[in-house]
């Protein structure tokens, strides 16, 4: 079965990309400080323990520093700079931490003499932990390794009770067959190691005074990795709330396709019941319009006949019941210019809304001309003539 595409979620974060420096290559040293001296002074005071420690100036170093809270002593290990190759280096910028490899169990919870042997290939280290400062750390060679397996395992024996002779006062000797490996942080910026028994655990202030690149390239690292996380949750952030955004939208095309289905289908059942309505008031509406309107011819011509010029001459007048404020009248006159004449009179009445001449032609050698005049009155504006 192939594996869950989800995998890597539950697997956690990658472990932290570790650089792990031969112990032989380092110094150590213990100086004493004030247990609440602020973290700013500590490394200074560190730089000037080195400056009288060591023959080369501390810009030539490599160096960190170990002081745990409520600590009278600081554990300092450095090593010149040209001990390493620019290939080696190199290999630093990806690195999360760059430290000895005594250094990554500093954050153990080790026992006050306990001594912690760590086999190198080409050395040896022993950690002794103590009770009223900070580990004692001890570094031997290992003989060249020869082709006979027994012989490099008796010599191998041999440097380890030596290394141990030399370190003295172990109650408990852990003797470690692999280097320490990083695991996946439990938090941002803690370091955790595994070997054998041993955990370790380093704050990620602790690690970062642990890290023996230069500061100020730590310092610009650092910054830009506050930068890039800043600028990646903001990224996270953003998408989050475009899902959100979305997810709403969704809800609500959901909601108003359900509204909307719910609102037609009220629509269709309520259909029938709209239609009788409105069929009922259709036809109230026509009774009362045959028993409140009625067609008044004789009154829309007295009208119309009011603005005749003397030469126009009515030949038809017709109205009809279902438009009752428009009169059709086709007239004659000898005269065409009275036409527009009478067109403009007809406007002029207060009863009158619209007033088109059409048909307008000359009969063949005739000075008469035919034309017709459609007058329609505004709604109401004509009244019945009063009764004699």
């Amino acid at each position: 079965m192939s594996d869950s595409p989800f995998k890597f979620l539950r697997a956690g974060p990658p472990p932290p990309k570790v650089s792990l420096l031969p112990d032989a290559l380092f110094f150590t040293r213990a100086i004493p400080i004030a247990p609440d001296t602020p973290a700013a002074d500590v490394a200074a005071q560190v730089e000037i323990a080195l400056e009288s420690l060591a023959p080369f100036p501390v810009a030539q170093l490599y160096h960190g520093y170990y002081f745990p809270p409520g600590a009278t002593a600081a554990l300092v290990f450095a090593s010149y700079r040209r001990r390493f190759t620019a290939e080696q280096t190199e290999l630093w910028f990806d690195a999360d931490l760059v430290l000895p490899t005594f250094a990554a169990f500093l954050g153990a919870p080790l026992d006050p003499g306990t001594t912690v042997i760590i086999t190198h290939a080409e050395s040896l280290t022993a950690l002794l932990s103590v009770a009223d400062g900070p580990a004692q750390i001890f570094t031997a060679p290992l003989p060249p390794a020869t082709d006979d397996p027994a012989a490099n395992e008796a010599a191998l024996t041999a440097a380890k009770t030596e290394l141990l002779r030399t370190v003295g006062g172990s109650l408990k000797v852990l003797d470690l067959a692999t280097l320490p490996v990083a695991q996946p942080a439990a938090s941002d910026g803690e370091f955790t190691f595994i070997a054998g028994e041993v955990t370790s655990r380093l704050p990620a202030a602790t690690a970062a005074a642990l890290d023996v690149r230069d500061k100020a390239d730590l310092a610009a690292r650092r910054r830009g990795l506050a930068r890039d996380l800043l600028f990646w949750r903001v990224a996270v952030g953003c998408v989050l709330a475009l899902v959100l955004l979305a997810a709403g939208e969704l809800v609500l095309g959901v909601g108003r396709a359900t509204w909307q289905q719910a609102r037609l289908k009220q629509v269709a059942a309520q259909k029938p019941t709209v239609e009788k309505i409105m069929n009922a008031q259709t036809l109230a509406t026509r009774i009362e319009d045959l028993a409140t309107k009625r067609l008044l011819p004789m009154e829309m011509i007295s009208l119309v006949a009011g603005k005749i010029p003397g030469n126009i001459r009515f030949s038809r007048v017709t109205t009809e019941s279902k438009d009752l404020d428009r009169a059709v009248i086709e007239a004659r006159t000898d005269n065409s210019g009275e036409i527009t004449l009478f067109k403009t009179a007809l406007e002029g009445l207060p009863e009158v809304a619209s007033v088109e001449i059409s048909s307008q032609r000359n009969s063949p050698g005739s000075p008469t001309t035919s034309f017709t005049v459609t007058t329609t009155f505004k709604p109401g504006a004509v009244k019945p003539a009063a009764a004699p």
